[in-house]
């Protein structure tokens, strides 16, 4: 599997390979600097929903069904984007928004967002699915991996009718959506017969060990915390992973980063890993489907690479 093998430094090349023009413009990585290692959606979202002014609903060539019911909780939800083109067998990339386990949406009205990646993935010649999940204080561990399990079993029972090969389903999160998905992938017990089904997973600026202070989601019993970590199960996973975070991150998901990179890289199973250059902990996914490939260049290669 080529791209889990790469060295940090040879994935960190992934980043920087693109000219400068395809990097974050200079007015908006100022802007992203401006705002700081903080979670700003709405000032962060105005830096780059002008990028896709053209971008208006419903998408030339591309079919949607927004909604689609996987469980019985209102929040069990998903979009499905697909050209509708072409033979099926078509590679699944699914994406997890983030938000603490506490809040966020698959689809965040008003803007341009997470829509973008859905319409860069069909581009691409992929399925793009994008999920809603159940969140805290209403919901507590493990019911979001429980609905990750649930995504998994919908898609392998439904993915083909809509061109997607239920073999072939990519992971994509970011922050708590990617602490989502590191969940569901390290724990067993939310895997089928057949395992958890996945051929590759997208990790921007997730959280794999539990903090001391605990959660809403996670809880706060130490005991409970622990066994709740996503690190030792990681450690067993043979599937290729890229981890990312970026240089104007929260300064929790830099150190996450770099310490489930240095634990996975010692037990012979080193990640892809980027440290994304001028991006945010939120503005690293609002540039997909824009000109500033800094995120989707090393995202598409990592995706092309999985065998």
């Amino acid at each position: 599997m080529i791209a889990r093998t790469l060295t940090a430094s040879a994935a960190l090349l992934l980043a920087t390979a693109a000219d400068a023009a395809a990097q974050v413009p200079p007015d908006i990585a100022a802007s992203i600097r401006k705002i700081g290692q903080i979670v700003d959606t709405v000032n962060t979202a105005k830096l780059y929903a002008p990028l896709f002014a053209a971008q208006k609903e419903p998408y030339k060539g591309v079919n949607v069904t927004r909604d689609a019911g996987y469980g019985p909780d209102p929040l069990n939800k998903i979009d499905v984007f697909t050209s509708g083109a072409g033979a099926g067998g078509k590679t699944v990339v699914v994406y997890v928004h983030g938000g603490g386990f506490e809040r966020g949406d698959k689809r965040q009205n008003g803007t341009p967002f997470y829509d973008n990646i859905m319409l860069w993935a069909v581009n691409q010649g992929w399925v793009g699915v994008n999920i809603d999940y159940r969140l805290a204080p209403k919901n507590h561990w493990p019911d979001a991996q429980e609905d990750m399990a649930a995504v998994m079993r919908w898609l392998k029972a439904n993915i083909a009718q809509y061109g997607g090969d239920p073999n072939r389903i990519v992971l994509w999160g970011e922050s708590a959506g990617a602490s989502l998905i590191a969940g569901y992938l390290s724990h067993p017990q939310f895997h089928g017969p057949g395992g958890h089904g996945v051929k590759g997973a997208i990790l921007n600026s997730g959280f794999y060990e539990n903090r001391p202070e605990g959660s809403n989601y996670f809880g706060h019993d130490q005991k409970e915390l622990k066994e709740r970590s996503d690190v030792e199960g990681m450690k067993t996973l043979t599937i290729p992973l890229l981890i990312s975070h970026t240089e104007v991150d929260l300064p929790d998901a830099i150190v996450q980063a770099e310490s489930i990179n240095k634990i996975l890289c010692a037990a012979g199973k080193c990640p892809t890993y980027l440290n994304l250059k001028d991006h945010s902990h939120v503005s690293q996914d609002y540039s997909i489907g824009t000109p500033d490939t800094s995120l989707s260049a090393p995202v598409l290669q990592f995706i092309r690479a999985i065998k």
